[in-house]
């Protein structure tokens, strides 16, 4: 991992950032979760009690569904409430009970506190229900009416017995009734517990009430106050809400609420707190460093084909294939590799061809250069021997030698107007403007002529032209100019050729073409000079002897004609002597 890489970089920045934001989290939840929760309960309550007292001001005569509704309201905030007079006295606190119709159609009521308190699980377990038969054993608060029971003892056919607490004493003898469930009210199972009794202990300490607390109630007015059990050091919240007919109280709503659950979540969250620290910084960590190289990894991967394209190496490509963002980037640096790409090969081809221009340009200019001098040095000499025998014809020399001079002035003059037709004949064909008249015609009859036509320089040599034609066809090519190269070939045969040997001339059929090779016994051309012979002005005696060379341009005017009639020619060293070929 290269040190401020962008994994590294992304990494610090992420992981920071979630640091930072999960230790405002946790500390916020350590310094003001208590405070907050606390705050959020009791307000929760206070908006509660003032709706329940609006209730319980238009249904006061409603005893049942008063009791329901403090029910509900018990389960719903997990507090206690009791519906008192200005006074204290009590008129509805615990609601929880079961009501039963016996055989003789009496209806019993039977108290569920302290029982619940103590049995609240088995009773949850039992799983009663409105029409199940039940058979309670207990005694009466009042044994003439008949109407309340405490119980220490339910039971429900096919359920285990529940036994309320041991060793309640009682002054009422214990009654056994049973009959059907005709009501049924029961505490959520969060509710059995002993709070009723602090329910009790906290009215028999705010009653009577303080004239501070009645003055408050006599205006309307909400009175709540944080209260601590000076016996058991249970911290819990008071409520009294006043309920008002006709401007004044007639009744007072009591709520209670325990303090305490939430010191003792708090107290265990401070260590959780901890824990859950170490492990989502951990987290934060792990997640950070994974999200690092998720994200940076297609930009680690575009880089390395930027750093290739950059080294020149346009066949690199990004094979991500995504429909966002960096899928999009993918997409055009692979478009820009592939234009870069052709730009730069087309930019290659034109560099290669403008070397290869400049080249030519400056091999021509040699090749000018080189071929003035040729020129030059080629009409020098007989230029200088005919202006040296003119100067002697008018110097007026000897009768005897004016014949002389005057042949050796016809005979440079002829040498130089050779060389001119040579030239213009080359000139001719480098400008590639001559059409061809190609017609069908015999290279056997042709050479015959030609050897005909060289007879004088063959007999001064002594030389014999042998023609051997292998089944020979005829040939469609220019008739004029074949015979220029065959007459060319032929003389450069007769200047190299040892006197009193044999020049060959060979005419074989290949397939579709026919090669013609003139070989000749003589010395062989040196190896290192063979693919200079059809250069203009090239001889293979750097001397330039003017009696075994002719202009030079012969067979620079060959090769012309012959690459006019696309043909496949050469020259090579043979056993004997030197062979010159081409085909049509």
């Amino acid at each position: 991992m290269k040190r401020r890489g962008i994994i590294v970089k992304l990494f610090a920045i992420t992981a920071s950032f979630f640091i930072a934001l999960y230790a405002i989290v946790l500390v916020c939840q350590l310094l003001f979760f208590e405070r907050f929760y606390e705050h959020h309960k009791l307000s929760a309550l206070e908006k509660k009690l003032k709706s329940f007292a609006e209730q319980y001001e238009q249904t006061k005569e409603d005893d049942s569904r008063i009791s329901r509704e403090i029910a509900l309201f018990i389960n719903r905030n997990k507090s206690q409430m009791a519906v008192l007079t200005p006074q204290g006295k009590i008129l509805h606190d615990n609601p929880f009970r079961i009501v039963i119709r016996e055989a003789d159609g009496h209806e019993v009521k039977i108290s569920l506190s302290p029982f619940a308190a103590a049995q609240g699980r088995d009773l949850q377990a039992a799983k009663l229900k409105r029409g199940d038969r039940i058979e309670v054993e207990g005694f009466f608060e009042d044994e003439a009416a008949r109407d309340w029971l405490y119980p220490v003892l339910i039971k429900k056919a096919g359920a285990k017995e529940i036994r309320g607490p041991e060793g309640i004493e009682t002054p009422f003898p214990k009654i056994r009734v049973s009959g059907d469930i005709t009501e049924l009210l029961l505490p959520g199972i969060k509710q059995w517990n002993m709070r009723q009794g602090m329910l009790s202990l906290a009215l028999e300490e705010w009653f009577p009430l303080k004239e501070v607390h009645a003055a408050e109630l006599q205006k309307g007015h909400l009175v709540k106050q944080e209260w601590t059990d000076s016996w058991s050091g249970v911290r819990s919240y008071i409520a009294i809400q006043p309920v008002l007919r006709d401007g004044r109280v007639t009744e007072l709503v009591f709520a209670y609420t325990s303090l305490q659950q939430i010191n003792e979540a708090y107290d265990a969250l401070q260590l959780f707190y901890v824990y859950i620290g170490i492990g989502g910084f951990a987290l934060i960590v792990l997640l950070s460093l994974v999200f690092s190289r998720i994200v940076s990894k297609p930009i680690l991967s575009l880089n390395s084909v930027a750093l290739r394209m950059a080294k020149l190496d346009f066949a690199a490509k990004s094979p991500m294939r995504r429909n966002d963002e960096i899928g999009s980037l993918s997409d055009s640096l692979n478009s820009l590799s592939e234009t870069l790409g052709i730009t730069l090969k087309e930019l290659q081809q034109a560099n290669d061809q403008l070397r290869e221009d400049m080249e030519n340009k400056r091999q021509i200019e040699r090749m000018q250069k080189e071929f003035v001098s040729n020129v030059s040095h080629e009409l020098k000499t007989p230029l200088s021997i005919v202006r040296g025998f003119a100067e002697g014809l008018k110097d007026g020399v000897g009768e005897s030698k004016r014949e002389r001079y005057t042949e050796v002035i016809l005979d440079e003059t002829e040498k130089m107007e050779e060389l001119v037709k040579d030239l213009l004949e080359l000139t001719k064909l480098e400008s590639k403007t001559i059409k061809l008249k190609k017609t069908s015609f015999s290279i056997s009859e042709l050479m015959e002529d030609i050897v005909d036509k060289l007879s004088h320089h063959l007999s001064i040599k002594e030389l014999k032209v042998v023609i051997v034609p292998a089944n020979e066809q005829e040939v469609h090519a220019d008739s004029v100019k074949i015979e220029q190269v065959l007459f060319n070939i032929m003389m450069n045969a007769i200047r190299h050729a040892v006197p009193g040997s044999e020049i060959t001339v060979r005419i074989d059929k290949e397939r579709d073409r026919v090669r013609v090779a003139i070989e000749n016994e003589g010395e062989p051309i040196p190896e290192d000079q063979i693919e200079h012979v059809w250069e203009r002005f090239y001889r293979t005696e750097r001397s330039r002897n003017r009696k075994t060379g002719g202009t030079g341009l012969g067979l620079a005017i060959v090769k012309l004609i012959l690459e006019l009639h696309e043909s496949r020619y050469g020259v090579m060293n043979t056993g004997r002597g030197v062979s010159f070929y081409f085909d049509l």
